[in-house]
């Protein structure tokens, strides 16, 4: 039966807290291993055991004379360690915190990451209890990445450069992203799980190919949209006369999107674009009709023999 917890004072609660700090000092400094290994298992008798003393101290008194870092003392030797030690650890497990805290700030900067406040002080303190390497740091620093990328505010760092490119890219290959798929693409990107190149071939086989299927096979060979319309903007830019013409555009949507006789996705050749084009009412007030205008009023004249 477990004994009844009673309730710990300040004082206890900060004894417990110092006695925890210095048992995982004296473990970082354990080439053996053996004290973490007494740790985690003193931690599992104190889960199974629902707090109960008489076994936690059972277990303390049968296991801890075989813990390899102090087999090889005496009694007063381990005890002599351990109290030379003492008035140094706090101060070591201090410097060993501020260290993680460095790296965490530095990291946080250089990917662009907003943490909630007073954040960067708990993952420190847990950083040096596991004994986390830096690569171990920015894994636990991914999801206040997606956090920082989905909420408001311009990013910075490397997220900050990824948004740019991509979204410039999306913009122009006619292609709109929810804000969750930018966000696992930027976190992605920067923590280095995929490249842009990574993420512009996913997107092509994702999205693009299924909003231009007459296009799906240059599309899946790599090559945007970008490129493969230029000729068709163009186009449209010069008949039009404006120099704004996206994707979006319902001349360039008949055009990219066009379904044959038989029902399935062709491309329009751009003599036939063109056609299309002057079937738009926008056309009737460019130039380029006045002048196909007079032309033809001109030529009918001369027909008449008027001119």
């Amino acid at each position: 039966m477990a004994e009844e917890t009673e309730e710990l004072t300040a004082d206890e609660v900060r004894e417990i807290r110092q006695d925890y700090n210095f048992i995982l000092t004296l473990a970082a400094r354990d080439d053996t291993g053996s004290i973490r290994e007494f740790w985690k298992d003193l931690r599992k008798v104190i889960k199974d055991s629902a707090g109960d003393r008489t076994v936690i101290q059972a277990f303390v008194d049968n296991e801890l004379p075989r813990v390899e870092y102090f087999r090889d003392l005496y009694g007063f030797q381990a005890e002599a360690e351990i109290e030379a030690a003492q008035p140094e650890f706090e101060a070591d497990v201090e410097r060993a915190v501020d260290l993680k805290r460095q790296a965490i700030n530095r990291l946080t900067e250089q990917y662009g990451i907003r943490l909630p406040e007073g954040q960067a002080d708990i993952l420190a303190r847990e950083a040096w209890r596991s004994n986390w390497q830096e690569n171990e740091i920015v894994n636990n620093l991914r999801p206040y990445l997606i956090e920082t990328i989905e909420g408001e505010g311009d990013l910075t760092g490397l997220a900050g450069n990824f948004e740019v490119d991509l979204m410039n890219w999306s913009s122009r290959n006619g292609l709109s992203l929810s804000r969750q798929a930018v966000a696992k693409y930027i976190s992605n990107m920067a923590m280095g799980t995929q490249s842009l190149d990574d993420v512009k071939d996913d997107l092509r086989r994702t999205y693009l190919t299924g909003m231009y299927p007459a296009w799906s096979e240059k599309i899946e060979q790599g090559f945007d949209p970008e490129t493969l319309f230029e000729p068709y903007r163009d186009t449209a830019q010069r008949l039009l006369e404006v120099d704004d013409i996206g994707f979006d555009d319902p001349v360039m949507k008949r055009a990219l999107q066009r379904v044959g006789s038989d029902g399935k996705p062709t491309q329009m050749p751009l003599y036939e674009f063109e056609q299309e084009i002057r079937k738009d009412p926008r056309w009737e007030f460019t130039d380029n009709a006045y002048d196909v205008y007079a032309n033809v009023g001109t030529n009918l004249l001369r027909t008449f023999g008027f001119r």
